[in-house]
């Protein structure tokens, strides 16, 4: 896989939940990047991380391990409703992982580096 995208035909995050769960297997930290506004999605996520020092002066960036239970909790989640702008697959706007896998633009587009 290098790249896939989900547009509205997409009716459920069931297929970004499968390719998530493969790519988690083989990865040992993350990244989740959060807009400064999106303090629900940055609360949910900082149980699992803390803040990473960033550059980025409009959003946050909360780092850390993953682990049995972070995966649980990523592909626990519920498929967002708020899906005027994109058919969000996550509430999270990005989650990089280091093994070179990308979700991007709420999990739309991902990528393998």
């Amino acid at each position: 896989m290098e790249h896939v995208a989900f547009d509205y035909n997409e009716p459920t995050s069931q297929r970004w939940k499968e390719i998530m769960a493969e790519k988690l297997k083989t990865a040992s930290t993350f990244e989740i990047h959060c807009w400064t506004e999106e303090a629900e999605e940055i609360s949910t996520a900082l149980p699992f991380g803390t803040f990473k020092e960033s550059t980025w002066k409009y959003g946050k960036i909360i780092e850390g391990k993953v682990t049995p239970e972070f995966t649980s909790f990523l592909l626990g989640l519920p498929k967002p409703t708020d899906t005027e702008i994109y058919n969000k697959m996550t509430p999270f706007f990005t989650i990089a992982l280091d093994n070179g896998f990308w979700s991007e633009h709420y999990g739309t587009e991902l990528n393998d580096i």
